[in-house]
């Protein structure tokens, strides 16, 4: 699929490339990549995405430990 986004601003766009894989009956893989445009449109169209998506995502223990520490140290400055 692709998909095309303009800003907010409507002074730039960009468009991605999102593909869906079934791995399993219950487990996904999206791949998105920046097909053209602005890349610090995409990167926050990323961000905003896969901030969607944080309780579904699949992180490993160490990633996951690793988040943990991050969000403690942020919530502490």
């Amino acid at each position: 699929m692709r998909i095309e986004g303009i800003s907010a601003k409507k002074t730039s766009h960009f468009s991605v490339i999102l593909e869906v894989f079934e791995v399993a009956p219950t487990f996904f893989m999206v791949d998105i990549q920046k097909a053209a445009g602005d890349a610090s449109e995409y990167l926050k169209f990323y961000k905003n995405f896969s901030s969607n998506l944080e309780d579904i995502i699949w992180k490993s223990p160490h990633e996951t430990s690793k988040l943990k520490t991050s969000k403690n140290r942020s919530k502490r400055h």
